[in-house]
């Protein structure tokens, strides 16, 4: 029988101050996302008791209240009983407008910049990870001989698995027009422009020609795949926007403005803009892989024992973002495959928790979260819910990551498709990632579960007496 959260939603609604507190609401995988206009009138103390909140926090000029899998059901509550405008890709430039005279302005650069990308990538995610592990088992399927190349059986699947990688930048440009409050459709036309048949053609060309325009030579380079140029672009776009619409009439502002956005735009993104991100972009990965080459295993400890911190303060976005583009440039990505075991370990962490514990309220939570991050790879309920409030854990998740880290960055694990991880996918990491992300993951799983089973946890750590957890 289905929970009923209308309770919990008529609550956290009051506690953060009402409806009139509230600019905006959006939900990721487990956490509703607050944008308020005056944080101090939430009750943060008060929400973190209410039964079915595993946590509450402030990160990216949003607050945020941890749900936990189901959070899309309490969204959906708040949305059907209140006026609270939805911020979700529909609507999300016009939240972000509103927001603007609200806190948001006090934000830091840093949390300006993880609430961008974290909203641009968020709403496409599960295309992106489905594609993603069905181009994995895809390798794993030809590298078994059960599928031949050849065939237009592989044809068609490729296509369904590689077309959300290939025509990226369109994606972006959706989710970038909104974040920034550009008009997405148009922020999609100047992304197709970008992948047009005869513009790649012109940069894979065997005897490439000089390309121009209106006399102004342009430097050819590959848009699919790419992240960081449409983003770019659809920042200047929005900038570009506001400036027009004081200048043109309403009366025509609908039929000028998509003409000016595709007549200046497109060539100045080919000619400027295009070159330039992409330039950067490169100077990044390459800077950041000479650092990786100094010391493999020491880069890939460190980067996958900080991983789960970096999850707490959303600040995975900007990497994740990073390993997104090393796959457009490169070709493939060595900076998220060092991370690879540590779903696992988080996993693993927690279920050795339940199995350890007497206490009901402690399963309660520590064996849902364990299911939720070993088979849909959602780690959240489990770091918020368990590792979080116990502390030592978590610390021993960050030592056995580490473990991980350096054996992926001694074998130079990498990855050629963006996938999912978790137990079910294990066939398709080891046909991607190689044998050696295997033997990282099992490691860490072994690890893990021995440092939480001897050091990391206690009936004792948890102060709720049995009566009061029913």
């Amino acid at each position: 029988m289905a929970k009923d959260y209308n309770v919990l939603a008529k609550s956290i609604v009051e506690l953060v101050g009402g409806e009139e507190n509230v600019v905006s609401l959006a939900h990721c995988v487990t956490r509703l996302r607050f944008k308020l206009k005056d944080v101090s009138l939430a009750k943060t103390e008060e929400i973190k008791k209410l039964n079915g909140v595993l946590k509450v926090m402030e990160a990216a000029g949003q607050y945020q209240v941890v749900i936990g899998t189901d959070v899309g059901d309490v969204y959906d509550i708040i949305l059907k009983t209140t006026h609270i405008t939805a911020a979700g890709v529909a609507q999300a430039s016009a939240a972000e407008t509103a927001a603007d005279t609200t806190p948001a302005e006090k934000q830091k650069l840093s949390a300006v910049l993880i609430d961008t990308i974290s909203g641009i990538f968020t709403p496409f995610l599960g295309a992106f990870t489905g594609a993603g592990l069905l181009k994995g088992f895809l390798v794993l399927f030809v590298t078994l001989g059960l599928l031949d190349k050849s065939t237009t059986t592989y044809t068609i699947l490729n296509a369904a698995g590689d077309g959300v990688f290939y025509f990226l930048p369109i994606f972006l440009a959706y989710c970038a027009g909104n974040k920034f409050g550009a008009k997405p459709f148009i922020s999609m036309a100047i992304a197709a422009a970008l992948v047009y048949p005869n513009i790649t053609a012109l940069f894979s060309a065997t005897d490439p020609i000089p390309v121009e325009f209106l006399g102004i030579p342009v430097k050819m380079v590959s848009y699919t795949s790419s992240v960081l140029p449409i983003i770019v672009v659809c920042f200047v776009q929005a900038k570009f926007e506001k400036l027009i619409n004081r200048v043109i009439p309403q009366i025509v502002r609908n039929i000028f403005l998509p003409v000016l956005d595709l007549l200046i735009l497109v060539p100045l993104t080919f000619i400027v803009i295009g070159p330039i991100t992409t330039a950067a972009a490169n100077g990044i990965s390459v800077a950041i892989q000479s650092l990786l080459r100094l010391c493999p295993p020491l880069g890939g400890a460190l980067m996958a024992g900080l991983w789960p911190v970096m999850i707490l303060f959303g600040i995975h976005w900007a990497i994740m973002s990073i390993g997104f583009a090393n796959l457009g440039i490169l070709g493939y990505d060595y900076l998220l495959p060092l991370t690879v075991s540590c779903n696992f370990s988080i996993a693993i962490a927690t279920l050795a928790v339940f199995l350890k514990s007497k206490k009901k309220n402690v399963k309660q939570v520590a064996g849902p979260a364990s299911i939720t991050a070993l088979i849909g790879g959602v780690t959240e309920p489990a770091i918020y819910g368990i590792l979080l409030k116990y502390k030592k854990p978590l610390i021993m998740v960050c030592i056995a990551n580490a473990v991980g880290g350096a054996i992926c960055g001694a074998f130079n694990v990498t990855r050629n498709v963006q996938m999912s991880v978790n137990l079910l996918t294990l066939p398709a990491i080891w046909a991607v990632y190689g044998p050696w992300a295997i033997v990282a993951i099992a490691v860490v799983c072994v690890l893990v579960f021995a440092l939480v089973w001897l050091f990391g946890y206690k009936d004792e750590m948890d102060n709720v007496p049995e009566k009061e957890s029913k």
